[in-house]
């Protein structure tokens, strides 16, 4: 068996954009749910919009970094 786990993100049908093993077993590993007014405000391009919220997630998380690489990125959101 590999250590590469393969994920995919696909928008089930309530709306809810998901992280997920690709077999699609299990809980999501990552959940995003817009408001009505931000998916009206975003319209056709929510799910790029989750793909970036997604990405940007595990590119700064220390998770998938090696534990020396110090990136010195804030902790704020806005």
């Amino acid at each position: 068996m590999s250590d590469t786990a393969i994920l995919e993100i696909v928008e089930l049908a309530d709306g809810e954009i998901v992280l997920r093993p690709a077999e699609g077993e299990g809980e999501p590993l990552m959940r995003i749910r817009f408001s009505d007014e931000a998916a009206g405000l975003l319209r056709q391009s929510r799910f790029e919009v989750a793909q970036e919220m997604i990405d940007h997630a595990i590119t700064r998380s220390k998770l998938w970094q090696e534990e020396s690489e110090d990136q010195g990125f804030p902790a704020t959101v806005h």
